[in-house]
């Protein structure tokens, strides 16, 4: 099956933010007492947006966050990372040339769980804004990723911007974890994994795990 549209996570994709969001939590949840190790973070939050992140450690640390705890704590967590990002965007190796070659053959498009003020800021800052499409992000889903609610809207947003038809097995999605490789399958769209996050043992579900995208032709590859 052709394939004729690319969808990239974000963070742990595009970007090496992990570590941003990590420390900017880390920051925001100290007045609660709440603390966790940088494995805790990859073993149980990387792939949650910002209300699943806080319902989670809420669950694993006996809190209960009310909605407008929530809301503040995803106000300050967001102003600590845009402060970083302001003098550091960590693109991840090799991306922007798979971006910049892929644009030339495929639609491409974004789904994340990162806000979309994070997603705009970093792609505008680094010039890769232009090439996407449509970007899918926190505010545009009801459920997070293991959900595949973000993946279902993005095809949506591809096929009425595409000229010709669109099957959900005509896109791939490109993820570096295990909840969002989930996500993209229950979508029905084909999955690249790249080893950014997680070892390839943490990845199988995927059609495809490469170390990172330099190892893919960025206007041919085959994914069974």
């Amino acid at each position: 099956m052709t394939i004729k549209a690319l969808i990239f996570d974000f963070d742990g994709v595009i970007t090496d933010t992990e570590p941003i969001h990590m420390n900017a939590w880390l920051s925001a949840l100290e007045s609660f007492g709440i603390s966790f190790s940088e494995n805790d973070y990859k073993n149980f939050y990387i792939g949650l947006n910002d209300r699943d992140f806080l319902y989670e450690i809420g669950r694993r640390n006996s809190v209960s966050f009310d909605d407008a705890q929530k809301t503040e704590l995803i106000k300050i967590k967001a102003a600590i990372c845009m402060e970083r990002l302001k003098s550091e965007i960590p693109l991840i190796p090799g991306v922007r040339e798979f971006i910049e070659g892929s644009s030339k053959k495929y639609m491409l498009a974004i789904c994340s769980g990162a806000l979309r003020s994070e997603i705009g800021f970093i792609l505008k800052k680094s010039g890769l804004f232009d090439y996407f499409c449509t970007i899918i992000s926190a505010e545009s889903v009801e459920k997070g990723k293991p959900d595949p609610e973000g993946y279902i809207k993005t095809l949506e947003d591809l096929r009425v911007l595409s000229s010709s038809v669109i099957l959900a097995n005509e896109v791939a999605a490109i993820e570096d974890s295990p909840k969002g490789i989930e996500a993209a399958r229950k979508a029905g769209l084909k999955c690249i994994g790249v080893t950014n996050s997680y070892p390839r043992a943490e990845l199988t579900f995927a059609n495809l795990v490469v170390d990172s995208l330099a190892e893919l032709d960025s206007v041919s590859f085959d994914l069974k």
